[in-house]
């Protein structure tokens, strides 16, 4: 009989452990839970105020790009209404730049690896800072469809969305 009160004693401070370790591990899941949606909405946070700065700048071209050169977003549509909305979204793509268009694809054609807008993005990136005032002479695609050089200015923000990191890149044509 007292063999079986110590049994019973046993069994109900190990049915009491097992309610606090079940107990501390639903609390585990659920404080995961909450800091994973909490970086999920602030990572949306930053995106959302990123494509608001892209939106904002209305004297110059602002293009969200990644590491591959996609744009993420743009003003360019908004700021040429005219320009159809047909190519890949590349930079050199979006910006008409002859090589990209005629190639296809931005950074598929023999001039793109001496391409100086690349170069310093590319750069940038690996060096994870900005740049200034980087002049360039781009050919550029009007809208007959004819060749046109262009002289832009371009500068860079190294902006991250989480731990992704991102350029605003700014690009605004030299007043001849």
């Amino acid at each position: 009989m007292i063999f079986c009160e110590i049994e019973k004693r046993m069994y109900l401070c190990s049915m009491k452990q097992i309610d606090w370790l079940f107990l501390i591990a639903v609390v585990a899941v659920v404080v995961t839970i909450f800091l994973l949606a909490w970086h999920w909405l602030k990572r949306r946070n930053d995106y959302a105020r990123l494509c608001e700065r892209v939106h904002q700048h209305t004297d110059r071209y602002i293009f969200l790009i990644d590491q591959k050169f996609r744009v993420r977003e743009t003003n360019f549509y908004e700021l040429n209404e005219e320009v159809r909305d047909d190519q890949p979204y590349v930079l050199g793509n979006v910006l008409h730049c002859q090589t990209a268009i005629d190639e296809g694809l931005c950074g598929t054609g023999i001039n793109c690896d001496t391409c100086p807008i690349r170069m310093i993005i590319k750069n940038a990136f690996k060096m994870k800072r900005g740049f200034d005032h980087v002049e360039a002479a781009m050919n550029l695609y009007n809208k007959q469809h004819k060749v046109e050089q262009v002289d832009v200015i371009v500068d860079g923000e190294l902006a991250f969305v989480g731990k992704v990191p991102y350029f605003l890149v700014k690009v605004r044509k030299v007043n001849v």
